[in-house]
C-alpha cells in the first residue's frame, strides 16, 4: 500500500527549555494552566500509524515559544491582532506572556526553532512526493470544547470534529470522503469552524497540486477530561476513528489518482 500520508502534529508538546522559560512572564502555576489550555494534549498519540504513513514531524516544543502553524511573517499572519503570531506576546486570555522580542531575539527563535521544523516537514514531503508523486498531509490538532477568549470564532456549539481546508490543495472530494466518515462513525463535524486552514510547506504552497493537505481537528471534550489533561475512557475509541478518518482519505486520493 502506497505510504503517500505525512502527519504534521505542531502543538503536542508541553516543553518549555530552560532557555526560553526566562523569557515568559507567568509564574510556574499561571504557566502549567496556559499549557494546559493551549496545547494540544495527546495529539502526537491520538493520531494513530496506519499502513498508508510515510512519516510523522512532531514539534518538540510548546507553541508557546514558539508557533510552528502561523505564518512566519506578521504581515501574513492574522493572528498577530491577538498577540499570537509565529512569537506569542499574549496568553489566550489576552495577558501578558511575554515581552515583544527584538529583531534579533525573534530572528534567533525562528532560526532555532521554526525553520529547522519546516525545514524537516518539507524534506519529507519532497520524498513523499518524489517517490509516489503525490502526498496527503495530516494537520492534526485538537481544540477546547468551549472557546478560549483568544480565538476568533466564539460560536457556542462545537462540533466534535472539524475539518479545515485550502482552496488549493484540499480538493472538494477529500473533504467530502472525511466529513461523511465522521458521521457514519457516530459524531458531528464542521468544515473550517471553529478553526480554518491545512497547512502545506512553502515550497509547495499554492505552486504544486501534488501536495495535498486536511487539517483534521478533535473536540477535546470527546477524549481528553480538560480540567486535568488526562486521557478519558474513551480515548482508544476515538483515536480508532481518526486512524479511520486517515485511511479514509488517503484511500480517496489513491482512488482519484488512479482515475485521473
Amino acid at each position: 500500500m502506497p505510504q503517500i500520508v505525512v502527519l504534521h502534529i505542531p502543538h503536542s508538546s508541553r516543553d518549555v527549555p530552560a532557555e526560553e522559560r526566562r523569557a515568559i512572564c507567568l509564574d510556574d502555576v499561571e504557566l502549567q494552566k496556559e499549557l494546559l489550555r493551549m496545547t494540544d494534549a495527546h495529539t502526537d498519540q491520538l493520531f494513530p500509524g496506519t499502513p498508508l504513513e510515510a512519516a510523522r514531524v512532531v514539534f518538540s516544543i510548546s507553541r508557546l515559544i514558539c508557533d510552528v502553524e502561523r505564518f512566519a511573517s506578521d504581515e501574513n499572519e492574522p493572528m498577530v491582532t491577538r498577540g499570537m503570531g509565529v512569537i506569542y506576546t499574549r496568553t489566550s486570555n489576552g495577558d501578558v506572556l511575554r515581552a515583544l522580542p527584538d529583531a534579533a531575539t525573534r530572528r534567533s527563535l525562528l532560526d532555532r526553532w521554526y525553520w529547522p521544523h519546516h525545514s524537516r516537514l518539507e524534506h519529507v514531503v519532497n520524498a513523499v512526493v518524489r517517490e509516489l508523486d503525490v502526498c496527503l498531509i495530516v494537520d492534526s490538532h485538537s481544540f477546547p470544547s468551549v472557546a478560549l477568549p483568544y480565538e476568533l470564532d466564539q460560536t457556542g456549539e462545537r462540533a466534535d470534529f472539524c475539518v479545515g481546508t485550502d482552496a488549493f490543495h484540499t480538493p472538494s472530494y477529500l473533504r467530502d470522503v472525511i466529513v461523511a466518515a465522521v458521521k457514519d462513525a457516530g459524531y458531528s463535524v464542521g468544515v473550517d469552524t471553529p478553526f480554518a486552514g491545512a497547512l502545506v510547506p512553502r515550497a509547495f504552497y499554492r505552486k504544486d497540486r501534488r501536495v495535498l493537505s486536511a487539517m483534521i481537528e478533535v473536540n477535546r471534550g470527546i477524549y481528553l477530561d480538560e480540567d486535568s489533561g488526562r486521557p478519558k475512557e474513551e480515548f482508544s475509541q476515538v483515536r480508532a476513528v481518526v486512524g479511520q478518518l486517515i485511511v479514509t482519505a488517503a484511500e480517496a486520493v489513491l482512488r482519484d489518482r488512479r482515475t485521473a
